[in-house]
């Protein structure tokens, strides 16, 4: 076992082995209403049977954490499609099972009843077709940057050299592969963060809140650098946010999830032309987009923040 060098990170770090009990397809740790917005069931089913690199298809989703007077419905019955290489955003107020969500298409948790296919298949498991980038730093903080990014790569006997090199470069961190991740800001955590998800090469990018310590001009500079990889790649992405703005500018469409136990309250297209930059944000037709998107989230904010409080 590798003894890590002492860190000066913000966070706390809670992983402290050189070899993680469980792994995700990064290398990173992991600790093992009514549905107006889901398909009927006819076009449900011409879901399911579309297949490709990259697809998802969640069937009946229910999680329940705990038993008894203990038990909590995370999220119910949700049905959920995402075609290959499209950008979605899942929006919701705290505790509503967005995280739940993510975790099942990551397979870091096993579903109560319902399924998750991935390109058809059921998930069994976490695979590295599947990368996760979490809103928390996950770097190992006794590696270096470049030792980090290469992690997943390794473990597979799979480092390809030239990517690694062409990562670098594409998320601006040449000359920083030596350092270590308590010596890069914020903004280059999450640059590295998104590299070594790269470096595996997925097929689907699952992302939980990455961007929410970051300030408004560095989430700006991660949302370009996020949509030229998309758009380059041809990735899949399923990306959860609070932010309403943020939701909007990134995504192909808007899942609004009611407050727990979560399910699909509404699916918003955004019909915006790509490719996108913030001054997109002042556009009549963005406004009209934020406006639908708050209207549909507002209540269930509310009974979200009175279940917190007890009262519901």
């Amino acid at each position: 076992m590798t003894e890590h060098e002492p860190t000066d990170t913000d966070e706390p770090q809670t992983t402290d082995t050189d070899e993680p009990q469980t792994t995700d397809a990064n290398g990173s740790s992991t600790p093992d209403a009514e549905r107006s917005g889901s398909a009927g069931d006819e076009e449900f089913r011409s879901w399911t049977e579309s297949s490709g690199t990259g697809t998802v298809n969640v069937q009946d989703l229910t999680k329940v954490y705990g038993e008894d007077d203990d038990e909590v419905v995370a999220v119910d019955e949700v049905d959920l499609h995402i075609e290959a290489e499209e950008f979605v955003t899942v929006l919701g107020p705290s505790g509503c099972g967005k995280s739940t969500l993510m975790e099942a298409i990551a397979g870091h948790l096993e579903p109560t009843e319902g399924e998750v296919l991935v390109n058809g298949d059921p998930v069994d498991g976490p695979d590295p077709s599947r990368g996760v980038v979490f809103q928390e730093n996950r770097l190992f903080p006794w590696k270096t940057i470049d030792e980090n990014v290469r992690f997943g790569p390794q473990m597979r006997d799979a480092v390809d050299e030239e990517r690694i090199e062409a990562l670098f470069g594409q998320m601006g961190l040449e000359g920083f592969e030596d350092a270590y991740p308590h010596e890069l800001s914020g903004g280059m955590q999450q640059r590295a963060e998104l590299a070594r998800l790269l470096a595996n090469d997925p097929d689907i990018m699952l992302m939980d809140e990455p961007f929410s310590g970051l300030d408004a001009m560095t989430k700006d500079l991660m949302h370009e650098k996020l949509l030229d990889v998309w758009e380059d790649d041809d990735r899949t992405v399923l990306f959860i946010t609070h932010d309403v703005e943020e939701a909007i500018l990134l995504a192909d469409r808007v899942v609004v999830m009611t407050a727990r136990p979560g399910q699909v309250k509404d699916v918003i297209d955004v019909d915006l032309d790509r490719p996108r930059d913030t001054d997109m944000v002042t556009t009549d037709r963005f406004t009209e987009l934020q406006r639908r998107a708050n209207e549909s989230i507002h209540d269930e904010a509310e009974r979200a923040m009175e279940q917190a409080e007890g009262r519901t």
